[in-house]
């Protein structure tokens, strides 16, 4: 059976070398971390001082552990595997060869315009057929629709079928204030942004509707990636209410137990990653699930961070938040809603990260199905 994950990989970065080593460079320490990577060259990157502790520059545990973690919970790599937050389509190449043992022979990346340059990309095991970018849609005021693309990638797999991926990472929620700005003006933009999400997810929407049009009922078709808000949030209702669409989660898991996505300096968990899948792969996943019932759509959290240990070990905070609804000044929670639930934080990570919580392999955990 073929399998499918998406993975936000959380400021996958890597950057073209230039020379052997920077100028001026007498301990060549350049020329070793390019060799981290396999290249013979200078990559300017932690040596070189270029990037803050934010971005990753392909630590080598890190990079393995990922790796591990796309493997679980049946010891293969997915067939097809959709990314968020990488560079270019030479860091997905990079990690396939380095880290993967050159697993894929197909890969699809088109760089977009996001200001942190951060793309969508895949991985695939089957070839590639088409491609579409929606990086230059534009909205009636001129701006793009999608800083981070809406790519459509249809896939030959096995059983001389098609798969179409909608490969999104919709608007963050993430808003800096500016010094001296009054409320009106923050709430405004935080606003703006929340409706920006809502509009990536009503555009979606009207993109799979156009492209499905009168094959709704047997196409196989999946709309994946990072949507940067939880399933009761008004602004992804046009994508989630959507009646050919069914969130796979959410139909093979409780609730409770859906969520991918970890905000350590808050000790939230939620669920802001999805797989949505028409009703012939929703029929599909269903088949496979009754026939190996303990292969349900799988969420990999051995690799995430923890706030800290105690004297005896023990991972802490034992609790965390289940975020259901994410209020703010202008998202009131609606009447009878419930915004969050403690649920038990205690669960097996990966040694390399219970002795080092800043080994985890993303803030997001990969999220895995089979068809």
């Amino acid at each position: 059976m073929p399998s499918l994950a998406t993975f936000n990989a959380n400021n996958f970065f890597l950057r073209y070398r230039f020379t052997n080593t920077y100028p001026g460079d007498q301990s060549q320490a350049s020329r070793v971390e390019a060799a981290e990577v396999g290249l013979d060259g200078y990559l300017p990157g932690i040596a070189f001082g270029r990037y803050t502790s934010s971005f990753i520059i392909w630590d080598q545990q890190r990079r393995q552990l990922a790796v591990q973690a796309l493997m679980e919970p049946d010891e293969q790599l997915p067939d097809i595997l959709c990314f968020q937050e990488v560079e270019n389509i030479q860091a997905i190449r990079v990690i396939n060869q380095d880290y993967m043992g050159g697993y894929y022979p197909y890969s699809m990346l088109i760089d977009a315009y996001d200001p942190r340059n951060i793309d969508v990309g895949l991985l695939s095991r089957f070839p590639i057929k088409e491609v579409r970018s929606h990086a230059d849609d534009l909205e009636q005021n001129g701006i793009r629709t999608f800083s981070r693309d809406c790519l459509e990638v249809t896939i030959d797999i096995p059983g001389n079928n098609d798969l179409t991926i909608f490969l999104n990472h919709l608007k963050s929620k993430f808003i800096q204030r500016n010094a001296g700005e009054t409320d009106a003006s923050f709430n405004q933009r935080r606003l703006n942004d929340h409706l920006r999400r809502q509009n990536q997810a009503q555009t979606v929407r009207n993109i799979v509707s156009q492209r499905m049009q009168g094959n709704h009922a047997t196409a196989l078709y999946a709309v994946i990636g990072d949507f940067n808000d939880q399933p009761e949030s008004p602004y992804l209702q046009p994508l989630l209410s959507y009646n050919q669409l069914t969130d796979i989660l959410r139909r093979h898991r409780p609730a409770n137990d859906c969520w991918t996505y970890y905000w350590r300096s808050r000790n939230h968990v939620s669920q802001i990653d999805y797989i949505l899948v028409s009703r012939a792969l929703r029929d599909r996943i269903d088949t496979f699930v009754q026939a190996n019932p303990n292969r349900i759509p799988h969420i990999e959290r051995r690799g995430l961070a923890f706030r800290e240990l105690n004297a005896t070990g023990e991972v802490l905070p034992r609790q965390s938040n289940l975020v259901h609804f994410e209020t703010d000044p202008v998202t009131p929670l609606p009447a009878g809603a419930t915004p969050s639930e403690k649920i038990d934080f205690r669960f097996p990570r990966y040694p390399e990260v219970i002795q080092d919580w800043h080994n985890n392999i993303s803030d997001h955990c990969p999220v895995k199905v089979w068809f």
